[in-house]
């Protein structure tokens, strides 16, 4: 199967392999693939190339389209949360952005994003390095 070759592209040493494999695998929107990108994805959201871990994190929120139980279940919630104090503004970015689309889908109305100081402070570290887009989804939560 195919998907088989996408997990083991998550072990490459080349960091754009790993990215993506972990896109692709997210992209595949088919429930049954579900379980087999759950480890994959926990890897590369703990990854060392920024790269990888801004790709994972926008896979966090497409996986939550195609099961949002399972995605509650393996605490990508607490994953994409902790990204928002990385070191690498676009992943800070992309973390909010995750966590923006998650909360914007989700139907318990309760904010995913915690604004108490330290988030604040981390945001706005990220928002003078970031891109246009990373700004915008920063500011739209602040």
């Amino acid at each position: 199967m195919a998907v088989n070759t996408f997990v083991k592209d998550c072990d490459d040493p080349n960091p754009l392999i790993r990215a993506l494999a972990v896109r692709t695998m997210g992209c595949i929107r088919v429930d049954k693939i579900t379980e087999y990108l759950c480890e994959p994805l926990r890897k590369c959201l703990k990854d060392e190339d920024p790269y990888v871990r801004k790709t994972a994190a926008v896979s966090v929120a497409k996986l939550h389209d195609i099961n949002a139980t399972l995605v509650e279940e393996q605490g990508f919630l607490d994953s994409l949360r902790e990204l928002l104090g990385d070191s690498n503004p676009m992943v800070v970015a992309n973390a909010v952005a995750a966590l923006t689309e998650i909360n914007e889908s989700s139907s318990t109305g309760k904010p995913l994003i915690e604004m108490d100081t330290a988030t604040i402070n981390k945001l706005l570290t990220a928002l003078n390095e970031c891109t246009e887009w990373g700004q915008i989804f920063i500011l739209d939560n602040l």
